[in-house]
């Protein structure tokens, strides 16, 4: 399992998913743990899917952000 760590001016969570699929300037990625490592921006206005290890899928609005994402954990910065 891959740790996600969303965060915002509000709040911080810390999820353990199985996969997450943001939308990029350079196109959508699914993200699962042992992905390559890069930091991109989020395209605005967007959904990120969010499957937990549970099975449960989750989804998130990003008005904008940007994801740094390493082959373990992952972490996504929200604006407003």
């Amino acid at each position: 399992m891959m740790e996600l760590r969303i965060v915002s001016a509000e709040e911080e969570q810390v999820l353990h998913v199985a996969w997450f699929e943001i939308h990029t300037p350079v196109g959508n990625f699914v993200i699962h743990i042992g992905h390559a490592p890069m930091m991109v921006t989020l395209l605005p206005e967007r959904m990120i899917t969010i499957r937990l290890k549970t099975g449960k899928q989750e989804i998130i609005h990003a008005h904008s952000g940007i994801a740094d994402i390493t082959r373990k954990t992952a972490t996504i910065i929200l604006g407003d």
